[in-house]
């Protein structure tokens, strides 16, 4: 499977565009139906172990989050502004292609100054699905072994 770098960044692109005006309904049409969506701690991603803070394993589940975020859950307001370093693509073939990049997340509570509350690695799993690219699989590795609970928008 080919795919042309200059699609990739659009995706991503496009991605990132979505969360940061939180427009939390698009996000799901990221992903195949089947598709993999963890964020997890890098202790648990190098031994193996598949504990982790979120995961997804369709879109359905994700629109589910989506459903979570939007109607049920209650928290201050703020705002979450994501900064991803340029996408590495590190293989290619038939399954899809396996990019890499680092990632940035600041949370900004309307009367706070802003905080980091994620540095990560995303390992990535891009497919051609009809007429538009999609993430299959989407693994966001941070740093810390501690977040802030208040992680609730996807990275």
């Amino acid at each position: 499977m080919t795919i042309a770098r200059d699609e990739i960044r659009d995706l991503y692109d496009a991605y990132y565009g979505v969360l940061d005006d939180v427009d939390l309904q698009a996000w799901p049409d990221f992903f195949t139906e089947d598709c993999l969506y963890r964020v997890i701690p890098r202790e648990n991603y190098e031994a193996g172990y598949t504990l982790c803070t979120m995961q997804a394993e369709s879109r359905g589940m994700l629109k589910d989050r989506v459903t979570g975020l939007t109607r049920t859950q209650m928290y201050a307001p703020r705002y979450y502004r994501r900064f991803p370093t340029a996408p590495r693509v590190v293989a290619q073939d038939d399954e899809g292609v396996r990019v890499r990049h680092n990632l940035l997340v600041v949370q900004t509570l309307v009367d706070k100054q802003s905080d980091i509350i994620l540095s990560a690695v995303c390992h990535d799993c891009i497919v051609r699905d009809g007429d538009r690219l999609r993430f299959v699989e989407r693994i966001v590795v941070f740093d810390s072994e501690m977040i802030p609970n208040s992680l609730v928008y996807p990275a």
